[in-house]
């Protein structure tokens, strides 16, 4: 009886994710409540997710490379790369705007990072074969994918979010640091290419205006770090960087030291508690807390077993380790067009690593696909945050995109398969 509530529950969070009318994290808190209150998890079981060692991590993660944002560096490298755009066109123009998202995507997030692009974009010139609308609509995708792709900055910790999905699977399964830049180093790379050769599949559409706040409009409101508090914050990054790419040798400073790094920053008066505050995301931290112990009860209940054998029984039982991660990123890739981007991961990571196990495959290269094919999200404007904020800045309906979202997403599921079938 346990199992069949906690698929209902599972059900529950996923409906709740696609309406998208409550933060996530009062879902998922409102699923362990759940659970609890109809006693298939006791109250310390139930709230568990808060004690996993990668929700620690990552929440003194968040605060240290919040403090990164706010260095020199990054307002350095966006000056450099908008002198950049001087006498460039065509080609070398869209290279260097996807060279920036790129670069910048390492250490911002999303929608601060498109807040730049599209601040560059808007001084170049509408009559141009690249114009602003052009560069703005491809950001979207390269932004969701590349953002925290690769394991330094903002994506230092990404790997451990994975990880946190496959604790309930056993020791030998296990992904490591570089391993979600690998998987996505193919997509990301025809993406790339994909969006410098084929951007005239954009209609030519001229702006008025783009009502969007800048990255300039955000440097206002916060005052300029000192340069003893920049090289502070430097060193930090590094170390906290260093532990967890050394994490086969650092143990548990993995989990512990990015607290201690911001904790730290806090008593050398870098930052202030109230920017500790700002760092953490709030909703995140609730909601990985309660999808890793609804992730605990699908395997202690037996409903993952359940939602495995009925998903390899129709495909006739025959399930291999290609078609796990074929069907997965298949349906991720349509399915976070109409939803969150996250929360099509969060929903579909779980069932596929119950799928797997079921079968006695390797759940880590779907996991991985997943974490990918989740990120190809640019073919309508409810696809991400992102999508949503590109194609309103870019003035584009959804009938001028398809000629290059509808093959984007195709080139971007085969490099999915790809990536995954090479490395792993």
């Amino acid at each position: 009886m346990d199992a069949y509530i906690v698929i209902a529950v599972l059900i529950l969070m996923i409906a709740a994710f696609v309406a998208n009318k409550w933060p996530f994290g009062l879902i998922t808190m409102t699923c362990c409540i759940i659970l609890g209150v109809v006693g298939v998890l006791d109250v310390p079981t139930a709230f568990s997710g808060f004690c996993n060692p990668f929700v620690v991590m990552l929440a003194g993660a968040f605060v240290v490379t919040n403090a990164l944002a706010r260095t020199s560096f990054i307002g350095r490298l966006q000056k450099n790369l908008m002198k950049m755009q001087d006498g460039k066109s065509g080609i070398k123009l869209m290279l260097i705007f996807v060279i920036a998202i790129i670069v910048l995507a390492t250490f911002m997030p999303g929608p601060a990072l498109l807040a730049i692009i599209i601040m560059m974009a808007r001084n170049l010139n509408d009559e141009g074969e690249v114009n602003a609308a052009r560069v703005i609509l491809p950001a979207a995708a390269l932004t969701t994918l590349w953002n925290g792709r690769i394991p330094f900055g903002i994506g230092a910790g990404q790997f451990a979010i994975l990880d946190g999905f496959l604790e309930s699977a056993g020791e030998q399964y296990s992904i490591g640091m570089f391993d979600p830049m690998l998987a996505g180093l193919v997509p990301g790379i025809l993406l790339a290419i994909y969006t410098i050769s084929c951007y005239k599949l954009l209609p030519h559409k001229k702006l008025d205006t783009i009502a969007v706040e800048t990255n300039e409009d955000r440097n206002k409101e916060q005052p300029k770090m000192s340069k003893r508090n920049e090289i502070i914050t430097y060193v930090t990054f590094v170390v906290m960087l260093l532990l967890m790419i050394f994490n086969q040798f650092t143990g548990n400073l993995l989990y512990i030291g990015p607290a201690v790094c911001a904790v730290f920053l806090v008593f050398t008066k870098v930052i202030t508690v109230e920017d500790v505050k700002k760092g953490i995301t709030v909703d995140l931290i609730f909601m990985l807390a309660g999808i890793f112990t609804l992730t605990s009860a699908l395997s202690s209940t037996g409903a993952g077993e359940i939602i495995g054998h009925t998903i390899i029984s129709l495909f006739g039982g025959n399930m291999t380790q290609f078609s796990l991660v074929a069907i997965f990123s298949g349906i991720a890739v349509v399915v976070t067009n109409f939803m969150s981007n996250n929360a099509t991961m969060y929903s579909l990571i779980p069932v596929a690593v119950t799928t797997a196990l079921a079968a006695g495959l390797n759940p880590v290269p779907a996991v991985l696909a997943i974490d990918v094919a989740v990120k190809c999200a640019c073919a309508l404007p409810c696809s991400s945050g992102e999508a949503a904020m590109c194609y309103g800045a870019s003035g584009y309906t959804i009938k001028d995109t398809w000629k290059f979202t509808i093959p984007a997403n195709i080139l971007f599921y085969v490099g999915t398969l790809a990536g995954v079938y090479l490395f792993f």
